[in-house]
C-alpha cells in the first residue's frame, strides 16, 4: 500500500481533529505526556489523543489489556506507543512482546502508523551518535532495545505493510530517568567526576520537545524509519542540578563510569523546523511544572 501526503498532512484547523491512540498513558512518561499536553495542546494540534492503557488510572479513556476485546478498541489513524519496561522495573524481554502487541492493536483500530519509542542506551557511550551509527550498548536495556527495533523495521516487503512501524530513539527524559528519581529524597546525590567540576554528559529530552517530535513524524509523507528525540545540545549532570537548586556531592569517577551519551538531531531539527536548544533551566522549569500535575 501506498501512503500519500493526503494521509498524513497536519490537519486543516476547520476540519475535526484526527484520533491519536497513546498506549501506556499511566506510565511515568505517559503521565508527564498527558500533563504536558494539558498545558499546551497545540503541541498537538490536528490530533485528538485518546489515553489507553493496561489498566484503569486517572485520565484513561480506555482499557487495553490482553484481555480485550477487538470491539472494544476504539478507532484510531495512528498509534503511539509509550509503554516499555526500564530496567529494575520488570523482564526486559517484554519490550519486544509489547511492540508487538502495539502493531495488533494499531491494525485492529484501523491506525496506517504507529510510533514506539526507543531508547538512546542502543548507541552505548558515543558523542553525537547519529541514527546510522554503529549500536554498541552496554546494558541489557540497550541490547532489548535493539531487539525491539529489529523487530519493526526489518520486517520483509515493509513499504507494502500496514500499519508502518516508526521508532523515536529517545534520549534521557527529563523528569523521568533515574537522576530526577533521586531528587525524590532530600538526601544529596552523588555525582561521577572526570575532571575537576566535569559531571557525566548526556542528551536530554523533555516531554513538549517528544510531542514535537510525534507531530512532525505524524505530519510527514515518507517519515523516517528511525529518529533520535533529544535537545540539540547535551547537558551536565550538575548543571540540571544546579538549575534545579538540588545538593550534590562530588566522587571520582569510577574506570566503567561513561562520561558522555550524546544523540545527533540534525534530522529532528530538519522535520520541525526549530533549533531544538533547552538550557537546563528551562528543561528543570518545565519539569516543575508538570511534576506538579503527576504527584
Amino acid at each position: 500500500m501506498t501512503l500519500t501526503s493526503d494521509d498524513f498532512h497536519a490537519a486543516n484547523p476547520s476540519q475535526k481533529p484526527r484520533p491519536l491512540l497513546v498506549l501506556g498513558s499511566t506510565g511515568k512518561l505517559g503521565r508527564l505526556m498527558r500533563a504536558c499536553l494539558q498545558l499546551n495542546p497545540d503541541l498537538l494540534s490536528g490530533w485528538a489523543p485518546i489515553w489507553a492503557a493496561r489498566r484503569t488510572g486517572a485520565g484513561v479513556d480506555v482499557v487495553i489489556s490482553e484481555s480485550t476485546a477487538a470491539s472494544d478498541i476504539p478507532n484510531a489513524d495512528a498509534v503511539l506507543a509509550l509503554w516499555g519496561v526500564v530496567p529494575g522495573r520488570g523482564d526486559l524481554s517484554d519490550n519486544l512482546q509489547l511492540a508487538q502487541r502495539a502493531v495488533e492493536i494499531a491494525r485492529i483500530c484501523g491506525a496506517k502508523r504507529v510510533l514506539h519509542c526507543s531508547s538512546s542506551a542502543v548507541y552505548g557511550p558515543g558523542k553525537s551518535c547519529c541514527e546510522t551509527a554503529v549500536l554498541t550498548p552496554v546494558n541489557a536495556y540497550g541490547v532489548a532495545k535493539i531487539e525491539m527495533e529489529q523487530s519493526l523495521i526489518s520486517t520483509p516487503n515493509r513499504a507494502e505493510t500496514t500499519p508502518q512501524s516508526y521508532v523515536l530513539r529517545l534520549a534521557n527524559v527529563v523528569g523521568a530517568d533515574s537522576l530526577f528519581d533521586a531528587m525524590k529524597t532530600t538526601n544529596p546525590i552523588t555525582l561521577d567526576a572526570f575532571d575537576v567540576g566535569v559531571s557525566p554528559v548526556r542528551s536530554y529530552a523533555t516531554p513538549s520537545l517528544i510531542w514535537r517530535a510525534v507531530k512532525a513524524v505524524l505530519a510527514q509523507e515518507s517519515p523516517p524509519e528511525i529518529l533520535n528525540v533529544a535537545a540539540a545540545n547535551p547537558v551536565s549532570m550538575h548543571a540540571l542540578l544546579d538549575a534545579a537548586g538540588y545538593p550534590f556531592v562530588w566522587q571520582p569517577a569510577p574506570f566503567t563510569a561513561v562520561q558522555e551519551v550524546s544523540i545527533n538531531v540534525d534530522l529532528l531539527r530538519r522535520l520541525t523546523k526549530r533549533q531544538l536548544v533547552m538550557e537546563p533551566a528551562n528543561m528543570i522549569a518545565e519539569w516543575h511544572k508538570l511534576r506538579d500535575m503527576v504527584t
